[in-house]
């Protein structure tokens, strides 16, 4: 989210280039003129870091997240392409590098926009979690599969019932960024033969779609 923000401002500061070309002082021409080609080789590199940041969880983003980065980066690595063939393009080159400005622009925003839409989406679905203890004992012996999906985070668990205790909790698929210390709540649960056990810390959202997920397996016996 901070490298997005952060080519925001950026690109914005580049478009100002083309602002005060008419109606900016010489200093400022002189200024934004100077800072031009770096801070557009400083959006390539923080476009390329931000992927190489989140190349993990692509598959845990909404389709129009996806395309709206991917639409953005690209345009970016035209821009440059536009600038650094712009002997060849000859006068065309300008016209075509300013389009690709806007279009970089549209992208970043579409692609913030996006983003914060599918965030709130995720964090509202971990607020209504409630996880409701089992009553192991109107549990018959088996293995019972369970998961909880909430965007970002989901979960996938096998748990094994036997004599109305929990003996087993196999996680199958663990979905998230940086709550992979969750799984240890299985540990807990099986200790305690309760599901509404304390939530690990550092990673409560992930803790608590693990829950969600043995529960859903438990109620299934």
């Amino acid at each position: 989210m901070v490298t997005g923000y952060l080519c925001l401002v950026l690109t914005i500061f580049l478009l100002a280039k083309y602002i005060v070309r008419k109606k900016g002082s010489e200093k400022m021409k002189h200024i934004v003129s100077k800072l031009h080609i770096p801070i557009g080789v400083g959006v390539i590199i923080i476009i390329l870091v931000h992927m190489l940041m989140t190349y993990s969880v692509w598959n845990a983003r909404a389709l129009l997240i996806m395309l709206s980065g991917g639409v953005t980066a690209l345009a970016i690595l035209a821009m440059a392409a536009s600038y650094l063939f712009r002997k060849k393009l000859k006068g065309n080159w300008i016209k075509l590098h300013r389009v690709i400005a806007v279009v970089i622009l549209v992208g970043l925003v579409s692609h913030i926009i996006t983003y914060y839409v599918d965030f709130c989406s995720y964090k509202k679905g971990v607020r209504k979690i409630e996880i409701s203890n089992v009553d192991l004992s109107a549990i018959k012996d088996g293995d019972y599969e369970g998961e909880y999906d909430v965007g970002y985070i989901k979960a996938k668990v096998m748990v094994k019932v036997k004599e109305q205790r929990i003996v087993s909790i196999k996680i199958l698929e663990h979905k998230t960024e940086r709550g992979k210390k969750a799984e240890k709540i299985t540990e807990d649960i099986i200790e305690k033969q309760n599901v509404t056990v304390d939530t690990v810390s550092g990673a409560t959202n992930s803790s608590l779609v693990i829950q969600k997920a043995v529960e859903a397996a438990l109620l299934k016996g």
